[in-house]
């Protein structure tokens, strides 16, 4: 099966049916598309506790104010980029924060951003998973560097990412990746011919293994 007709996906002329066993005689990775219903950039300062306190207001989770972390409540994720600036990723269809943080905000030095048409977000999961995405960036990804609650910026296979560790366990492991959209097809593609000798599948359902 080939996506053909849905822009909003990153899938879009990739064979979904292109699973390939390894040489294990098994998938070692998969894919998937993640739902995000909208991708939220935030800037402001985060000394300040009017700030900390109407963003609270609205995503009901604390900012991240240490570097490199991650905050996720009911399908609602929020990443520290800087000392001054946060992606929100939103994925429940009912719920929209653009709106609510720039009136939760009003009067204080921010900026909020909508980047929902230009960004994309998959999984990628499976227990040769950081094998293959390790190939293509300098980051140490295992557990004991890359624990659940981290996200880090980085280059892989050529693409200025996010990463996200879902869950990592001493068989298996899965990441969620955000790169911009334009970037997605060649990024799928690339790790699809890294997972090649391990083998690979794509899953059509949004279950990245995070809330």
């Amino acid at each position: 099966m080939t996506i053909s007709g849905s822009k909003n996906s990153q899938f879009v002329g990739i064979d979904l049916d292109a699973s390939f066993k390894g040489i294990a005689g098994d998938y070692g990775v998969w894919f998937n598309e993640i739902s995000v219903t909208e991708f939220v950039n935030l800037r402001g300062d985060s000394t300040h506790s009017g700030f900390l306190t109407g963003v609270q207001r609205v995503t009901g989770v604390e900012l991240p104010v240490i570097p490199n972390t991650v905050v996720r409540s009911g399908g609602l994720s929020c990443h520290w980029l800087g000392p001054d600036e946060w992606l929100m990723t939103v994925k429940k269809p009912e719920v929209s924060i653009m709106q609510d943080l720039e009136d939760s905000l009003s009067g204080l030095h921010i900026a909020v951003t909508d980047l929902t048409g230009g960004q994309s977000l998959f999984g990628v999961g499976g227990r040769q998973s950081r094998d293959v995405l390790s190939a293509a960036c300098t980051l140490d990804l295992h557990a004991d560097a890359f624990a659940q609650g981290s996200c880090a910026q980085t280059i892989l296979a050529h693409s200025n990412v996010l990463i996200t560790p879902a869950f990592q366990s001493s068989g298996d492991c899965a990441f969620e990746v955000l790169v911009r959209r334009s970037y997605a097809d060649h990024l799928i593609r690339w790790l699809m011919d890294a997972a090649h000798e391990d083998g690979f599948e794509f899953r059509l359902d949004d279950n990245s293994g995070v809330d």
